[in-house]
């Protein structure tokens, strides 16, 4: 049985000690008007499905097989075309300034609301203030959010209670969370108001700006290669020292490798013959680190059994990928362009997405 630890709260926002803190602090760095505060923290709501939604998402739950299914589909790729076609020379203009390929944004601004069909319906204030005060394990961030949220709605002359977005208070067509909205905003077709809510041209300079500035986009390098597998997995090599007792059997088992490789690698005759003191090479799984930087050298691949049909990026830092399909894996290498959409999103299953999507988009361009 679960327990859902995320429970409506007894008071309104603005009698809990924690948004009474929160009030007096905006009113101290950036003085905002405290009584006007407490009337508008009167009128958020906790909203428990934002809760539900944060814990339930797709890394690690579902595959990559899934994922693509749901992202990169027929319609979405029709809506593609039509965006482009559309805003074509903005979205060349885009690339022109940033050297963001302009299929990316488009793809981006596809993945994330259909290109501004779907921006979330969840109004803003309630969503940022559920995650700020009700959601502990993310609160410190979202109390940032939420500062960075009224800074942006002054700023902009935006009504507060009425901006509506996703369930962790992203906006507008790119779906900026709003210190990404004051950051990275910018004023694209020129007639003085930064407007990522309704202005897809707007949009589109800053989903490239971003990229450029938050992700360090390297015009003209890859996000992604496919790979191989030299063998049967990811694979290191190290060597053992045969003890007393031991068999090719249970040196396998004691360090998670395979009997078979072993035999193969140590050209092993006769796996009954092995001798204390002799030295093995074991096939060792190798761990792919928990980053979206690139931390290998190209040249270094082929030690873990991957292997890459490209001459051009030699030198290039890289980092392996793992995808989980319904059956089987699929392997990848990633560049310093896969970091920089990971600023964006930090998912894999995202940034992989968002590339096939791009590549499916570039026919149109």
């Amino acid at each position: 049985m679960s327990i859902n630890i995320y429970s409506q709260p007894n008071q309104a926002y603005s009698d809990r000690p924690e948004v009474i803190e929160f009030i007096e602090l905006m009113s101290k760095k950036h003085q905002f008007n405290i009584q006007e505060l407490e009337t508008l923290f009167k009128t958020a709501n906790f909203q428990a499905q934002v809760v539900r939604i944060m814990d339930r998402q797709p890394e690690g739950t579902m595959t990559w097989s899934r994922y693509k299914g749901i992202m990169v589909t027929k319609s979405r790729i029709d809506s593609g075309k039509e965006f482009i076609k559309k805003y074509k020379s903005d979205l060349q203009r885009a690339e022109d300034s940033y050297g963001v390929p302009s299929s990316v944004i488009a793809s981006i601004i596809g993945i994330e609301t259909r290109y501004g069909k779907i921006q979330g319906n969840i109004r803003v204030l309630d969503s940022l203030s559920t995650l700020s005060f009700d959601y502990p394990r993310r609160s410190k961030f979202f109390k940032v959010q939420l500062e960075e949220f009224l800074l942006l709605c002054r700023e902009q002359n935006f009504s507060i209670s009425e901006i509506k977005g996703s369930i962790a208070g992203a906006m507008g067509y790119g779906q900026f969370m709003p210190d990404s909205y004051r950051d990275y905003a910018v004023d694209f077709d020129g007639d003085g108001v930064k407007d990522l809510l309704n202005n897809p041209v707007d949009a589109i300079g800053s989903v490239a700006n971003f990229l450029s500035k938050k992700g360090r986009w390297i015009p003209n390098t890859p996000i992604v290669i496919r790979a191989e597998l030299t063998g049967k997995r990811l694979s290191v090599v190290k060597s053992y020292v045969i003890k007393g007792g031991d068999t090719i059997s249970s040196i396998a088992e004691n360090n998670q490798t395979d009997k078979d490789e072993i035999i193969l690698i140590n050209r092993i005759a006769n796996s009954n013959l092995i001798y204390e003191g002799d030295i093995l090479e074991l096939p060792i799984e190798y761990q792919i680190r928990s980053t979206f930087k690139p931390y290998m050298e190209m040249r270094d691949l082929e030690s873990i059994g991957i292997l890459v049909n490209s001459n051009s990026i030699d030198n290039s830092k890289v980092l392996p990928i793992k995808l989980e399909l319904d059956r089987g894996h699929e392997y990848w290498i990633g560049f310093d362009n896969y970091n920089a959409i990971s600023r964006y999103n930090p998912s894999k299953l995202y940034i992989m997405a968002v590339f096939e999507f791009s590549k499916a988009l570039e026919f149109f361009l």
